[in-house]
């Protein structure tokens, strides 16, 4: 008996770590990076500098170095098949956050000719 309630317990738990790491997750969660600026929100269609350099976190001051190299790291982090296993809305959320990092290096390789 104790062993089915063990196991009900953990289910739950479970249950309501994953549902709240999916409303975050659909909130876009806003908080602060280390660095101490706000991540981007919007990871739809940007044509701006500005919301580019957010998407990548980067600053007025980054050299084409640093952006290829923050460029690599975000890929890796928000690529699909690395969150294949969590499920498909994880996936979609990947998937546009990965379009909107790419195009974002594409803004800075033609600025830059990286």
């Amino acid at each position: 008996m104790i062993r089915f309630v063990t196991i009900i317990i953990f289910i739950v738990v479970g249950y309501l770590i994953f549902r709240h790491l999916m409303r975050m997750l659909k909130q876009g969660m806003h908080q602060r990076s280390e660095r101490g600026d706000y991540q981007y929100q919007n990871w739809g269609h940007v044509n701006t500098e500005e919301e580019y350099r957010k998407i990548l976190g980067l600053t007025n001051k980054d050299t084409p170095a640093t952006i290829k190299t923050k460029y690599k790291e975000l890929l890796t982090k928000y690529h699909p098949d690395k969150v294949q296993h969590l499920g498909v809305e994880f996936q979609e959320m990947a998937e546009r956050k990965t379009k909107a990092i790419m195009e974002a290096y594409e803004f800075f390789q033609k600025k830059y000719n990286l």
